[in-house]
C-alpha cells in the first residue's frame, strides 16, 4: 500500500500536511524545528548523530551528555509527527547505526525543490511562453523567505540567500516578459510582491511605479516613491536617482486643470512669516542652489555650500532613535543660527547641506563655528560629535 504523501512547506513556515491532517512548526523549539528540516532535506542518505549534534548545538562536540540530548530530541520529534496520524515519528524517522535518516520510501512534495525544480525547467524551455508559464509558478511558490523563524542559524541563512537570490533573478526575468505581452496588472502585482521581501532595491521600485503609472494609479505611484524615499534615507543615508524623481514627478502630474488668478497665484507664493533660514526638501535645495549659483556668477558675489554631518563621539554607530533625535535638536539650531536669506536641507540620515550666499570662506567658517558651538552648547552631553566642510559653489560652464 502506497504511503499517503506528505506536502512540506518551508517557504515563508514551516508546516507538513497529510490528507486533511496540518502540523504546523511556527511555535515549536528551534532545535526541534531545526532537525526535523535537516532530516528532510537530506533525506537521501544517512545523517551521522555526529553532523546532527554539530548542525544542531553549532559546532558542540560529541560526548554522551550530547547523544543523550540529541536523542530526547528525536523523541520529541517523532511524538510531534505522531500528531499526523498514529505512529508516524517511528515511520517517517529511521534511526540505525549511529545515524539518522528520514524515511527515503515516504512520498513527499517540498516546496523549496519544487521551486528549484521549476526555475531549471524554465531555464530550459524552448520558447518565451513555457519559461514565462514555469516561472510564474515557481514565484507564486515563493511565499516568504526559507525558515524564517530559524533565519539566525547559519546553515538556514546560507540556504534561504541562495533561494532568495534565485528568486530576485527570477522574478527579474519575468518581469520583462510581462511587459513585453501587455500584461500589465501582472506585472504591478508582480512588482508589489518583490519589492516587499527587497524594499530598498531601486530598480523594483521603478518596476512597481512605472507599472502603476500605466494603470492610472498615479496616487499610488506617489506613495511608493514617498515611502521608498523615507526607508532609503533612514536606512543607507542616500537620496533616489534622479531619474527615479522624474518618475515622482509624472506621478504628481494629475492637478486641477482650471486655471488659477495672477492673485491666487500670488497669495500661493508668498511665504508666510517665519524667522530663520529656508529650511527645505532635498529637490527643491538643489533648484535654490542652482538659481543662487547663477546670480552669483552674473554679480560676482562669493556663494559657499557646508556640509555638517553628526557622527557618533564614539567608535560604534549612532542607534537611529539617538540619530534621530540628534537630527531634530541640529535641525532647530540650524535654523535659529543662519540669516533668512540662507537655506538649508537634510540631504542624507546624518547630514545637512546649507547654502550660504553672498559668504566668503571665512564668514562661512564663522557661521559654522557658530552653530557648531550653539549645539555643544545647548545639547552638552549629547552622543554625536558634528563635522564640517566647506567649499565654494561654482556656477555650471555653459556648452557652447
Amino acid at each position: 500500500m502506497t504511503p499517503t504523501p506528505l506536502n512540506i512547506q518551508m517557504l515563508g513556515g514551516f508546516s507538513i500536511c497529510r490528507g486533511g491532517a496540518e502540523l504546523s512548526f511556527g511555535s515549536r523549539p528551534q532545535k526541534l524545528c531545526l532537525l526535523l528540516a535537516c532530516l528532510i532535506r537530506e533525506r537521501p542518505r544517512l545523517v551521522p548523530y555526529e553532523e546532527l549534534v554539530g548542525l544542531i548545538w553549532q559546532g558542540r562536540s560529541v560526548s554522551p551528555g550530547s547523544l543523550n540530548s540529541l536523542k530526547a530530541l528525536l523523541h520529541r520529534a517523532r511524538g510531534c509527527l505522531d500528531q499526523l496520524s498514529e505512529g508516524a515519528g517511528r515511520t517517517l524517522i529511521f534511526s540505525r547505526q549511529g545515524c539518522c535518516q528520514w524515511n527515503p520510501d515516504q512520498p513527499i512534495t517540498l516546496d523549496t525543490e519544487e521551486f528549484s525544480h521549476l526555475v531549471q525547467s524554465g531555464e530550459a524551455a524552448p520558447d518565451e511562453e513555457g519559461r514565462l508559464e514555469l516561472w510564474s509558478r515557481a514565484l507564486k511558490l515563493y511565499r516568504g523567505d526559507f525558515l524564517p523563524a530559524l533565519s539566525g542559524h547559519p546553515w538556514v541563512a546560507a540556504t534561504a540567500a541562495d533561494l532568495h537570490g534565485i528568486y530576485l533573478q527570477t522574478a527579474l526575468k519575468v518581469l520583462p516578459l510581462l511587459d513585453a505581452q501587455g500584461r500589465i496588472p501582472e506585472a504591478a502585482e508582480l512588482a508589489g510582491i518583490v519589492f516587499t521581501l527587497e524594499p530598498c532595491r531601486e530598480d523594483l521600485c521603478r518596476w512597481r511605479i512605472e507599472t502603476l503609472l500605466r494603470l492610472d494609479r498615479h496616487r499610488e505611484a506617489a506613495r511608493t516613491y514617498e515611502d521608498f524615499q523615507e526607508r532609503l534615507l533612514v536606512r543607507r543615508g542616500v537620496m533616489p536617482s534622479d531619474s527615479l524623481r522624474d518618475l515622482y514627478r509624472r506621478a504628481q502630474s494629475r492637478r486641477d486643470p482650471r486655471a488659477v488668478s495672477p492673485v491666487t497665484l500670488l497669495e500661493r507664493l508668498q511665504e508666510p512669516p517665519h524667522p530663520g533660514a529656508l529650511l527645505c526638501d532635498y529637490d527643491f535645495f538643489r533648484i535654490v542652489c542652482h538659481s543662487m549659483a547663477r546670480m552669483a556668477a552674473r554679480s560676482g558675489d562669493p556663494l559657499h555650500i557646508a556640509l555638517i554631518s553628526v557622527q557618533s563621539a564614539k567608535d560604534t554607530s549612532l542607534p537611529r532613535h539617538s540619530l534621530n533625535r540628534v537630527m531634530d535638536h541640529l535641525q532647530d539650531v540650524i535654523r535659529r543660527h543662519l540669516r533668512r536669506g540662507d537655506a538649508a536641507t537634510r540631504c542624507s540620515a546624518s547630514q545637512f547641506a546649507l547654502l550660504l550666499p553672498q559668504a566668503t570662506y571665512e564668514n562661512g567658517q564663522m557661521i559654522c563655528t557658530r552653530i557648531t558651538r550653539a549645539f555643544i552648547r545647548q545639547f552638552p552631553h549629547s552622543p554625536a560629535v558634528l563635522h564640517v566642510s566647506l567649499q565654494p559653489l561654482l556656477p555650471a560652464r555653459e556648452s557652447k
